[in-house]
């Protein structure tokens, strides 16, 4: 209907367009209070993965040395003395590398200082740890600067005139004696996300100009003796590399949590309980972890992650291959398509079906991703593909929904469709009409049926077959209005148009058979599009019959419609069934044939007695004017008067004649005729009609 607005009509494409630059722009940009959801929704990866036990395992020769409850119970409260941290610090010196997530940044006794620095020196393996501040009121002094720049990358590429590195102004570092000392050093700083979790490790920050590396990185420049390949430029990091370990275009890597963190008693380790044998060529992160002392890290696996455990899974990563891979490309190749399912899926008809396999859809998206992460470490934000897969659905079914309710109008107003103008005009003019009751009338009552419909039916599915009866009826519809007749009723795929009424139309017989002359003209494009399309093609039946009926609106108080009853409507009816008995389109009645004014060429077809009647009925069968069927209907006409007359010989002759040289249907029916009479002659008195046993 012209008033139903054009974009209503393809809503579904404009909303998957829609949709799929949403979708784009919003993963582009990734907002951060979208994000929060996001992360948070990611994060269940971590949990069904340890459900299922197929988390990895993490380096076998690394542990974490603990401040933990049992050795402060030991030792006392947290900080040590300097000296028990140093011997305890010397028990360590025959694993490979020792790096610190803790800082001495203050003086205590001089000679305790002094002890530790001694006996990290004598180690010869420990990477001491500081950290940066964003804020402080201590600048960071020359003496300082002078011993963080033996620690700092020392070799990098600047690809562009500024990096995108995060510059830190402050540092809290080792005192001088103990800053000396190391092997080297590194910052234990980590950031959080934008909901305060804590999944990602930096690979470098920046601190009074110098490129600094955190301790997991700079334990395993020393644990394997490689240095780094980094390459800089105005987004961060452009490359990083260690060995085989390789980053590129990314200023952090997501780390990838373990379910076994290995941790040793700090007391243990300063007792002896521990050998030193034990730590030999391993790594060791010492931390604090002891309750109210250390740095509590919400993490995806848990809200109270050590700070420390975090060095130890970076470290382990980069070590084993676990790094988490991630790439934008692989996102949009499971957001874009997900929308085009969610799209294709709108268009199933059945809407339980739809939102089930909608749901389908959305945990294979989980599903999708979930698998990815466990058996390839590959990470897919499969919030960005089920956000907006989720607002498509919900937009497009509430479109529909708003569609339907439009298209409950447009019925409402598409009444209009099935009668002529003049009753619709007769209808609004008039209200009052609409009352139960008839009247008797002249009318022509036109059916049509559409051949071999049922066994169509069995071969196409029932929206493929709706579709194709819609757009064999509204064209077939347009003849019977365009012609001024009314369309009366649908009787599943057959149809039935009554001329001269609701206003009077003085030619109706005319208007009848021009119509069904007209529709097999119709039947033939269809047919043609039906045919490049790879539809069957099919046929129609139309009868036509002209009489005195009872014409009103029939039914009850609460539902009625406008209709003909009466024998004239059963004959036009039964009229309608011959064409398939006489193998022809078309069959109109003597009641019709003798009341036309146009010319039309017509031959007559058979005296009939139809089922409930006595009286028989000439029938004629309207046809093309065209040179092929003017001989037609000579020659069978001719014939016809030889096969009412008895002489079925000569008459048997000339209809297989006709029905072999133009394919003739009646032709052939009388030619089967002729040969029953001729071995079984009918009886002398007998006038030609032709009895129907059936409908």
């Amino acid at each position: 209907m012209k008033f139903i607005p054009s974009f209503l009509k393809n809503y579904k494409f404009g909303l998957l367009a829609g949709f799929l630059i949403f979708a784009t722009v919003l993963f582009h940009f990734q907002p951060s209070f979208i994000d929060k959801f996001a992360l948070g929704i990611e994060d269940g990866k971590f949990h069904f993965r340890s459900l299922i036990g197929k988390t990895p395992k993490p380096y076998q020769d690394m542990v974490i040395v603990t401040v933990d409850e049992y050795s402060v119970n030991k030792l006392g409260r947290w900080p040590w003395r300097r000296d028990v941290i140093g011997d305890m610090f010397f028990n360590l010196r025959n694993a490979g590398i020792v790096t610190l997530d803790i800082v001495f940044s203050e003086h205590t006794e001089p000679e305790r200082d002094d002890y530790l620095a001694e006996k990290i020196l004598d180690s010869d393996n420990i990477i001491l740890g500081f950290f940066m501040r964003d804020n402080a009121t201590q600048e960071t002094t020359e003496d300082t600067i002078d011993a963080l720049e033996d620690c700092a990358y020392l070799s990098f590429k600047m690809l562009d005139n500024t990096t995108g590195v995060k510059e830190f102004p402050f540092a809290e570092v080792n005192i001088d004696e103990i800053a000396h000392s190391g092997l080297t050093c590194a910052y234990f700083n980590t950031e959080a996300d934008v909901d305060g979790l804590y999944r990602r490790y930096p690979i470098t920050y920046i601190h009074k100009g110098y490129l600094f590396s955190p301790l997991g990185i700079q334990a395993l420049r020393y644990y394997l003796n490689q240095d780094v390949e980094l390459e800089l430029d105005k987004n961060g990091v452009r490359k990083f590399a260690l060995g085989n370990i390789v980053f590129n275009k990314q200023s952090y890597f997501k780390l990838n949590f373990y379910d076994d963190v290995k941790y040793i008693s700090a007391y243990d380790v300063y007792s002896g309980a521990v050998a030193p044998e034990f730590f030999e060529n391993k790594i060791v992160v010492v931390g604090v972890t002891e309750t109210g002392v250390y740095d509590m890290r919400p993490t995806p696996i848990s809200p109270i992650t050590p700070g420390v455990s975090l060095h130890y899974t970076a470290i382990s990563n980069l070590l084993e291959g676990h790094l988490i891979k991630w790439n934008k490309a692989w996102d949009y190749m499971l957001i874009i398509p997900v929308l085009l399912i969610i799209a294709a899926l709108s268009l199933i008809g059945k809407q339980y079906l739809r939102w089930l396999l909608y749901i389908f859809a959305l945990m294979a998206v989980v599903c999708v991703s979930y698998v990815f992460f466990i058996y390839g470490n590959i990470w897919l934000r499969e919030f960005y593909a089920l956000f907006p897969a989720v607002l498509m659905i919900v937009g497009t079914e509430a479109a529909a929904f708003f569609k339907t309710e439009i298209h409950a109008l447009e019925v409402k107003k598409a009444f209009g469709s099935y009668v002529s103008p003049e009753l619709v005009e007769e209808i609004l003019n008039n209200p009052d009409g609409l009352e139960l009751g008839g009247q008797e009338r002249d009318l022509t009552i036109l059916f049509s049926d559409i051949r071999g419909f049922t066994t169509l039916s069995e071969s196409l599915t029932p929206t493929a077959l709706v579709s194709m009866l819609n757009r064999l009826l509204d064209p077939m519809t347009n003849v019977i209005l365009k012609n001024r007749g009314m369309l009366d009723k649908y009787i599943g795929d057959a149809m039935m148009a009554v001329f001269n009424t609701p206003v009077d139309v003085p030619d109706h017989p005319d208007k009848a058979v021009k119509s069904a002359l007209e529709l097999l003209e119709t039947l033939k494009a269809v047919n043609a599009e039906f045919a490049k399309e790879g539809i069957p093609v099919v046929d129609i039946g139309v009868g036509v019959n002209t009489g005195t009926v009872v014409v009103g609106n029939m039914g009850s108080k609460v539902r009625f419609e406008y209709t003909a009853i009466g024998d004239s409507v059963n004959l036009a009816s039964r009229l309608e069934g011959l064409c398939k008995q006489y193998k022809t389109r078309i069959v109109i009645s003597e009641f019709t044939m003798n009341r036309l004014t146009i010319p039309v060429l017509c031959r007559l077809l058979d005296k009939v007695r139809v089922k409930g009647k006595h009286k028989p009925v000439e029938i004629f069968e309207p046809m093309t004017d065209t040179p092929e069927n003017r001989e037609i209907k000579e020659l069978f006409e001719k014939a016809l008067d030889k096969y009412f007359n008895m002489n079925f010989n000569e008459a048997l002759a000339v209809f297989r004649d006709l029905a072999e040289k133009f394919s003739d249907g009646p032709s052939g029916i009388f030619a089967e005729r002729c040969a029953d009479f001729l071995e079984n002659p009918p009886e002398e008195d007998w006038d030609g009609v032709y009895t129907l046993k059936s409908k």
